[in-house]
């Protein structure tokens, strides 16, 4: 909390200076009327690393309607290569130098996240307040596992590995969400005689459809000589909402989330935005499970078994429910909640030569365990006012070091944008950790 903490706190302290200083300006001038022609339209629409930025477009300049599909997945780890996640997914088999490298990578234990987000956008620009109204659905995955090395080998290898050890399994997190989102937001532009300023907010109603929690305290397991015996302790907890809607309109989870936009430019000569993303609450009132339970338990004569020893379909003879109930002492039904992982964001935005070059340099938090600030910094190059091609890197969070490229292309009528920040894990899956792809269609009349 000391990082959210402060993360916080300079996003107030920068947007009550500026705030201060549009203010000062606004009465210097005595108007707040236009007095510089504004930034060329789309010079800051390729600000961030992916899609997730609702704000994060302007309209073609004479448009005052616009119409978008788009999808966006990202996956980073610390140590992971792709081709686990792939191979877990699509239900190939996992081949055994892939696990050996990433438990050698493994230094610091497991970190891993993935996000999926697609859907349709539609915004209407309101000429006469200055100010653009945005409805949209998008369909939701987030997946987050951090955990130790040891719970990682357990895992992958089995037991055999730990004979005469202890194993760590203290301090997992495993979260699942799946859930539809509707919703409605409002950007207005406000211009003062040296700067111009953008507000945004957006509610969403939150619709869940598959949810897991998996958390551990204190938990270890001693796997004796020759396997005689096993000595499981464990604190555990484990939520789950798994029939949150059978169809589309049912509601058995459901939940709520804002998103907040504010940016300050100087027309074409420099942009900073502060934006706060999913900041939200799901609540699980129908068929939720809960298991908890502490204690210590004796196994004579077990092994565990190598659960990924030949294919990733081994997950689905696994019975987590049935595992659980058997050992765990209290099982209920009882409503739960969840906060979900929000994202803070800073971008400055520096436009070069004749407004050809755009330079981008950003942070970004996501409230997740252990989680580091991640920095990146994006070049976007306008081959011509219609065609750009843009080139990223960053490093934090739960990754190692990102590389990613981007081409957009607009037409009287439509756009197409293609971009991945993360270029290596793609191009190779084998070795490295994390992946990311995103594309986006549009039309505006």
């Amino acid at each position: 909390m000391n990082k959210l903490s402060f993360l916080v706190t300079v996003l107030l302290g920068i947007a009550i200076q500026l705030s201060a200083q549009l203010k000062q300006d606004s009465l210097n001038a005595g108007t707040a009327d236009i007095l510089l022609l504004p930034p060329p339209s789309g010079l800051y629409n390729y600000t961030s690393v992916s899609l997730n930025n609702p704000f994060n477009e302007q309209l073609r300049s004479g448009a005052a309607n616009r119409f978008l599909v788009d999808f966006d997945y990202y996956a980073n780890s610390n140590s992971v290569p792709t081709s686990i996640a792939y191979a877990m997914l699509f239900k190939n088999e996992i081949k055994n130098e892939w696990k050996d490298r990433a438990s050698k990578r493994m230094q610091q234990g497991l970190k891993f996240e993935d996000f999926m987000n697609t859907g349709l956008t539609y915004k209407h620009y309101f000429k006469k307040w200055d100010g653009t109204l945005m409805v949209d659905y998008h369909h939701r995955q987030m997946r987050i596992i951090r955990g130790t090395k040891d719970a990682f080998e357990l895992l992958f290898y089995g037991n055999a590995r730990f004979e005469d050890k202890t194993a760590d399994l203290s301090n997992i997190t495993f979260i699942n969400h799946i859930y539809n989102q509707v919703a409605v937001a409002i950007e207005k532009k406000v211009v003062y005689s040296r700067y111009q300023m953008e507000y945004g907010v957006r509610g969403a109603f939150l619709q869940a459809i598959n949810d897991q929690e998996i958390r551990t305290g204190n938990t270890t397991i001693y796997t004796a000589p020759d396997g005689e015996y096993i000595d499981l302790k464990y604190d555990l907890t484990f939520n789950t909402g798994r029939e949150g809607a059978t169809n589309f309109l049912q509601v058995n989870g459901a939940g709520a989330s804002g998103d907040f936009h504010l940016a300050v430019m100087n027309n074409d000569r420099w942009r900073v935005s502060l934006d706060l993303f999913d900041v939200g609450y799901m609540h699980f009132r129908k068929t939720p499970v809960n298991y908890t339970g502490s204690k210590s338990i004796h196994f004579q004569g077990i092994v565990l078994p190598n659960l990924l020893n030949f294919s990733a379909q081994t997950f689905d003879t696994l019975k987590i429910e049935d595992t659980l109930r058997s050992y765990l002492p209290s099982k209920s039904t009882n409503q739960y909640g969840v906060f979900m992982p929000f994202t803070a964001q800073v971008v400055f935005s520096k436009p070069l030569l004749s407004n050809k070059l755009v330079l981008n340099v950003g942070l970004m938090y996501r409230y997740l365990p252990q989680y580091y600030v991640y920095g990146f910094a994006k070049v976007n190059y306008f081959i011509k006012p219609d065609m750009v091609f843009s080139a990223s890197a960053g490093a934090g969070g739960y990754s190692l070091f990102n590389l990613g490229a981007e081409f957009s292309k607009s037409w009287k009528y439509f756009d197409f944008t293609v971009g991945s920040s993360n270029l290596i894990g793609l191009m190779a899956p084998t070795h490295f950790p994390g992946a990311a792809v995103y594309l986006r269609m549009g039309t505006s009349f």
